[in-house]
């Protein structure tokens, strides 16, 4: 199967069972209030009705520390052990089971962006997919909830201006064999949200650019007067573009 029909096996079987365990939890009572979200992955929640996918996260460094130098940004969103130092959030879900609960909505993966020399020039190939909107939910020290586009935490280095744009591509990552069978390589990355390219990003952001200085020049960086102080619990919230 090509890059576009990345779910494969092992993908199917991850939605069939997002399903299954969304039928098999029981309709609240006539009368009774209680969230349409429910659980299909560990940290992983989706409200099929009204097209909604949401994990739980948590900034795992500090923002604002103006003796330290601001770290540039290489991904949105990423799991433990991988890009925390170049991350927004960090979170237990794995790629994977959000990408099965991006299908649970109906959405359709299309592939990450990439590069190609030509020519003795390196030509960058944009991200194909649904897009879907970021955003990030948490509870600041004086108990006010905050809903922010994941773009308003992010600002140019050298001009301050926020990353324009709250839509990312669901680009689905990409299944690999690295000699033990299939994986999907966002799981083995971390690449959960993107922002540089790496070929290997579930949801792309949709302007490709290297992660190698060489190339483009870093210049995103988190915003502190925006990004919650470390440890701070956060929701990313995906909805479709449409």
């Amino acid at each position: 199967m090509g890059a576009h029909l990345v779910p494969c096996s092992i993908l199917l079987a991850l939605f069939s069972f997002a399903r299954a365990s969304v039928a098999a939890q029981p309709a609240p009572p006539v009368g009774e209030q209680t969230p349409a979200l429910r659980d299909v992955f560990p940290h992983v929640r989706v409200d099929v009705k009204n097209r909604i996918v949401e994990f739980d996260a948590r900034v795992p460094t500090v923002m604002d520390d103006p003796d330290m130098a601001p770290a540039f940004l290489e991904v949105i969103a990423c799991i433990p052990d991988t890009k925390e130092h170049e991350t927004l959030v960090v979170t237990e879900a794995r790629p994977s089971h959000v990408h099965a609960a991006l299908l649970m909505l109906g959405l359709a993966p299309g592939k990450p962006g990439s590069w190609e020399w030509v020519e003795q020039k390196l030509v960058p190939h944009q991200p194909a997919g649904d897009r879907v909107r970021v955003d990030f939910i948490y509870t600041d020290q004086e108990g006010l909830q905050h809903i922010d586009p994941a773009n308003l935490w992010v600002k140019h280095d050298g001009t301050n201006e926020p990353l324009q744009g709250g839509e990312w591509i669901f680009a689905g990552s990409r299944m690999l064999d690295h000699g033990f069978g299939e994986m999907y390589n966002a799981d083995g990355v971390g690449t959960l949200i993107g922002l540089a390219t790496f070929g290997s990003e579930t949801l792309a952001w949709p302007t490709t650019f290297s992660p190698d200085s060489e190339t483009d020049e870093p210049v995103w960086v988190a915003d502190p007067t925006h990004v919650p102080p470390v440890g701070t619990p956060v929701v990313v919230r995906l909805t479709p573009v449409r």
